[in-house]
């Protein structure tokens, strides 16, 4: 745990939290809206890649008629 700890690897954590920043700041005129956050490794034949999918789907089925 120590040795994960040693390095450009404790920078990586900032770099994260400066992406977040950075997207919010970007974000922050839009109004009401919804963000889905996950990795950009998964497959899309996997199960949790197609039910995103299918929330982003119904998600933006139900701004249209709004």
């Amino acid at each position: 745990m120590v040795e994960d700890l040693k390095g450009k690897e404790t920078w990586r954590v900032f770099r994260i939290m400066s992406e977040f920043i950075e997207g919010f700041d970007e974000l922050s005129d839009v109004g009401p809206a919804v963000s889905i956050f996950g990795s950009a490794r998964i497959e899309n034949n996997k199960k949790y890649y197609k039910q995103c999918v299918e929330v982003s789907r119904l998600l933006s089925k139900g701004a249209t008629r709004s």
